[in-house]
Protein backbone atom coordinates (compact mmCIF):
# COMPACT_ATOMS: atom_id res chain seq x y z
CA UNK A 1 0.00 0.00 0.00
CA UNK A 2 1.05 3.47 -0.74
CA UNK A 3 1.78 5.69 2.04
CA UNK A 4 2.95 9.51 2.22
CA UNK A 5 6.08 10.06 3.64
CA UNK A 6 9.09 9.44 1.42
CA UNK A 7 10.63 6.96 3.23
CA UNK A 8 7.59 4.81 3.33
CA UNK A 9 6.37 4.62 0.09
CA UNK A 10 6.39 1.39 -1.76
CA UNK A 11 4.00 -0.60 -4.46
CA UNK A 12 3.27 -3.96 -3.74
CA UNK A 13 2.81 -6.07 -6.71
CA UNK A 14 -0.56 -6.27 -6.67
CA UNK A 15 -0.46 -2.35 -6.13
CA UNK A 16 1.69 -2.48 -9.35
CA UNK A 17 -0.74 -4.83 -11.15
CA UNK A 18 -4.09 -2.94 -10.21
CA UNK A 19 -2.02 0.41 -11.22
CA UNK A 20 -1.09 -1.07 -14.73
CA UNK A 21 -4.88 -1.91 -15.26
CA UNK A 22 -6.42 0.95 -15.01
CA UNK A 23 -4.27 2.61 -16.96
CA UNK A 24 -4.82 0.47 -19.84
CA UNK A 25 -8.54 0.43 -19.19
CA UNK A 26 -7.99 4.19 -19.40
CA UNK A 27 -6.20 4.14 -22.53
CA UNK A 28 -8.88 1.79 -24.42
CA UNK A 29 -12.24 2.89 -22.78
CA UNK A 30 -11.81 6.11 -22.16
CA UNK A 31 -9.28 8.27 -24.29
CA UNK A 32 -6.64 9.16 -21.54
CA UNK A 33 -3.11 8.73 -21.83
CA UNK A 34 -2.23 5.28 -19.88
CA UNK A 35 -0.42 7.42 -17.29
CA UNK A 36 -3.77 9.44 -16.62
CA UNK A 37 -5.11 6.05 -15.95
CA UNK A 38 -2.13 4.86 -13.70
CA UNK A 39 -2.19 8.17 -11.87
CA UNK A 40 -5.86 7.81 -10.61
CA UNK A 41 -5.06 3.97 -9.49
CA UNK A 42 -1.50 5.36 -7.92
CA UNK A 43 -4.09 7.85 -5.50
CA UNK A 44 -6.84 5.70 -5.30
CA UNK A 45 -4.17 3.51 -3.40
CA UNK A 46 -2.19 6.39 -1.58
CA UNK A 47 -3.13 6.43 2.15
CA UNK A 48 -1.69 9.92 1.89
CA UNK A 49 -1.89 13.09 0.20
CA UNK A 50 1.16 12.86 -2.94
CA UNK A 51 3.23 15.42 -4.59
CA UNK A 52 3.75 15.69 -8.09
CA UNK A 53 7.61 14.64 -7.71
CA UNK A 54 6.44 11.70 -5.53
CA UNK A 55 4.40 10.65 -8.16
CA UNK A 56 6.22 10.52 -11.04
CA UNK A 57 8.93 8.48 -8.96
CA UNK A 58 6.91 6.14 -7.80
CA UNK A 59 5.28 5.57 -11.32
CA UNK A 60 8.68 5.70 -13.20
CA UNK A 61 7.35 8.70 -15.45
CA UNK A 62 8.22 12.43 -16.24
CA UNK A 63 7.29 15.35 -13.86
CA UNK A 64 6.18 16.99 -16.88
CA UNK A 65 3.96 14.04 -17.90
CA UNK A 66 2.12 13.94 -14.33
CA UNK A 67 1.90 17.40 -14.13
CA UNK A 68 0.36 17.91 -17.98
CA UNK A 69 -2.49 14.82 -16.53
CA UNK A 70 -2.87 15.85 -12.91
CA UNK A 71 -4.20 19.72 -14.18
CA UNK A 72 -6.80 17.61 -16.29
CA UNK A 73 -7.85 15.47 -13.47
CA UNK A 74 -8.18 18.70 -11.04
CA UNK A 75 -9.97 20.44 -13.79
CA UNK A 76 -12.52 17.59 -14.18
CA UNK A 77 -12.98 17.08 -10.33
CA UNK A 78 -11.06 13.77 -10.19
CA UNK A 79 -8.44 14.67 -7.67
CA UNK A 80 -8.14 17.67 -5.17
CA UNK A 81 -5.22 19.48 -4.54
CA UNK A 82 -3.88 20.52 -0.94
CA UNK A 83 -1.57 22.17 0.81
CA UNK A 84 0.06 20.80 4.15
CA UNK A 85 1.26 23.03 6.75
CA UNK A 86 4.88 24.22 6.49
CA UNK A 87 5.61 22.89 2.72
CA UNK A 88 5.38 24.82 0.09
CA UNK A 89 4.62 21.63 -2.86
CA UNK A 90 1.16 21.19 -3.93
CA UNK A 91 0.00 17.74 -2.91
CA UNK A 92 -2.97 15.50 -4.50
CA UNK A 93 -5.28 12.78 -3.55
CA UNK A 94 -8.06 11.33 -4.92
CA UNK A 95 -11.49 12.91 -4.47
CA UNK A 96 -14.56 11.23 -2.70
CA UNK A 97 -16.59 12.14 -5.91
CA UNK A 98 -14.29 12.07 -8.63
CA UNK A 99 -16.52 9.77 -10.98
CA UNK A 100 -20.18 11.60 -10.24
CA UNK A 101 -18.70 14.71 -12.02
CA UNK A 102 -18.93 12.53 -14.81
CA UNK A 103 -22.82 12.98 -14.77
CA UNK A 104 -21.81 16.83 -15.41
CA UNK A 105 -19.30 16.33 -17.56
CA UNK A 106 -21.86 13.83 -20.03
CA UNK A 107 -24.91 16.04 -19.82
CA UNK A 108 -22.84 19.34 -20.92
CA UNK A 109 -21.16 17.30 -23.53
CA UNK A 110 -24.94 15.83 -24.27
CA UNK A 111 -26.14 19.12 -24.62
CA UNK A 112 -23.68 20.58 -26.39
CA UNK A 113 -23.98 18.48 -29.11
CA UNK A 114 -28.07 18.75 -29.33
CA UNK A 115 -27.55 21.97 -29.71
CA UNK A 116 -24.94 21.79 -32.96
CA UNK A 117 -26.72 19.31 -34.14
CA UNK A 118 -30.27 21.72 -33.74
CA UNK A 119 -28.89 24.78 -35.38
CA UNK A 120 -27.48 22.86 -38.66
CA UNK A 121 -30.61 21.23 -38.77
CA UNK A 122 -32.26 24.05 -38.97
CA UNK A 123 -30.54 25.51 -41.94
CA UNK A 124 -31.06 21.85 -43.86
CA UNK A 125 -32.87 22.77 -47.43
CA UNK A 126 -36.74 21.08 -48.37
CA UNK A 127 -34.61 19.38 -51.04
CA UNK A 128 -32.15 17.89 -47.89
CA UNK A 129 -34.81 14.80 -46.92
CA UNK A 130 -31.45 12.51 -46.03
CA UNK A 131 -29.54 14.91 -44.69
CA UNK A 132 -32.84 15.56 -42.35
CA UNK A 133 -33.22 12.03 -41.69
CA UNK A 134 -29.52 11.82 -39.77
CA UNK A 135 -29.99 14.28 -37.84
CA UNK A 136 -33.30 13.69 -36.59
CA UNK A 137 -32.01 10.10 -35.95
CA UNK A 138 -28.76 11.47 -34.26
CA UNK A 139 -30.97 14.18 -32.26
CA UNK A 140 -33.66 11.64 -30.92
CA UNK A 141 -30.39 9.22 -29.87
CA UNK A 142 -28.75 12.19 -28.23
CA UNK A 143 -31.74 13.33 -26.67
CA UNK A 144 -32.55 9.84 -25.63
CA UNK A 145 -29.08 9.24 -24.15
CA UNK A 146 -29.45 12.76 -22.33
CA UNK A 147 -32.33 11.39 -20.57
CA UNK A 148 -30.78 8.07 -19.18
CA UNK A 149 -27.75 10.20 -18.39
CA UNK A 150 -30.12 12.64 -16.34
CA UNK A 151 -32.14 9.92 -14.90
CA UNK A 152 -28.86 7.58 -13.60
CA UNK A 153 -27.95 10.98 -12.05
CA UNK A 154 -31.02 11.48 -10.40
CA UNK A 155 -30.64 7.94 -9.14
CA UNK A 156 -27.37 8.02 -7.41
CA UNK A 157 -28.06 11.16 -5.66
CA UNK A 158 -31.37 9.15 -4.19
CA UNK A 159 -28.94 6.70 -3.43
CA UNK A 160 -26.33 8.27 -2.05
CA UNK A 161 -28.99 9.84 0.41
CA UNK A 162 -30.01 6.19 1.32
CA UNK A 163 -33.56 6.70 -1.08
CA UNK A 164 -32.70 4.56 -3.91
CA UNK A 165 -35.32 3.84 -6.01
CA UNK A 166 -36.08 0.07 -5.65
CA UNK A 167 -35.79 -0.12 -9.61
CA UNK A 168 -31.95 0.75 -8.88
CA UNK A 169 -30.16 -2.79 -7.97
CA UNK A 170 -27.97 -2.98 -5.80
CA UNK A 171 -24.47 -3.97 -6.90
CA UNK A 172 -23.03 -7.33 -6.41
CA UNK A 173 -20.25 -7.97 -3.67
CA UNK A 174 -18.47 -11.67 -4.51
CA UNK A 175 -17.52 -13.50 -1.58
CA UNK A 176 -13.87 -14.86 -1.15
Amino acid sequence: MVDGDKDELSLTPEDQRFIESLGLHFEDKAGFPRIGGRMLGLLMLASKPLALGTIAELLKVSPASVSTNIRSFHTKGLVEEIGLPGDRRHYYVFSDTAFEHQFDDALEGLTEILQIMRTRMERLGPDDALRMQRFLATIEFFDFFRGVVQSSREHWNARKKGAAPSSVPEPTRSVS
